[in-house]
């Protein structure tokens, strides 16, 4: 569903600020996640490399992996953690390796949104080949968990973008409304507008009875 020209300006109003809440919450999902895999490899990869290596296996884009970089850089500014100059001081986040192929595989993602294996093949055998087997386990680990927390944010934020709408939209519409704004990609939107039915479903409907089916016991 989308907006037409006929939609009214309270409701395009409405949908601006519950647009702007939802990237808000996914931008502050993202850097805490960042912030989380900076402390995690701090010993072995710095803040740069580090954000790189999150940006690549999220599947940001360039400018939602500057405005991450900037807002968790800007934190660790305010704890006087860092003072060497950061993201966007240089060209850029610094890759692993400055190598085009490296950059042509973080363009290329699966569109219904899979693990980061195949995005990530390169910088992973690179990985394996440097550091030890414990650093590709603990980014595969945070990597998962800010995979999983920005998925559930997903349906949080669908399903308060459907509350803020309900009056003109139907939750469905509006669920769908929200995965084509925030142009969550197909497979994982299916997936986010099922768990979020699901959800209303619970609250909504009687729950579903434990035991042998309703069917088997009207067989003759």
């Amino acid at each position: 569903m989308a907006l037409t020209r006929n939609t009214s300006r309270a409701m395009q109003r409405q949908t601006d600020l519950a647009t702007a809440v939802a990237q808000e919450k996914l931008l502050d999902t993202h850097v805490r996640h960042v912030l989380a895999l900076v402390e995690l490899v701090s010993d072995q990869v710095p803040f740069d490399a580090a954000l790189d290596i999150y940006s690549r296996i999220l599947r940001l884009n360039p400018e939602q992996a500057r405005n991450v970089g900037s807002r968790a850089f800007a934190d660790l500014g305010r704890r006087g953690l860092v003072s060497s100059p950061g993201p966007g001081g240089g060209d850029g986040v610094v890759l692993l390796e400055d190598d085009a192929a490296d950059r042509e595989d973080a363009r290329r993602v699966p569109g219904e949104g899979g693990r980061f294996d195949a995005v990530f093949s390169r910088v992973r055998r690179r990985i394996r080949g440097r550091v030890q087997d414990d650093l590709r386990h603990r980014i595969n680990l945070a990597a998962a968990r800010a995979e999983d927390d920005l998925f559930e944010q997903h349906v949080a934020n669908a399903l308060e973008f459907a509350r803020s709408l309900h009056a003109e939209v139907p939750l469905h519409e509006a669920v769908d409304l929200y995965l084509e704004i925030m142009t969550v990609p197909e497979g994982v939107s299916d997936v986010v507008f099922n768990r979020a039915l699901r959800r209303v479903a619970d609250e909504e409907l009687p729950p579903v009875a434990d035991g042998v089916p309703v069917a088997a016991n009207t067989a003759a």
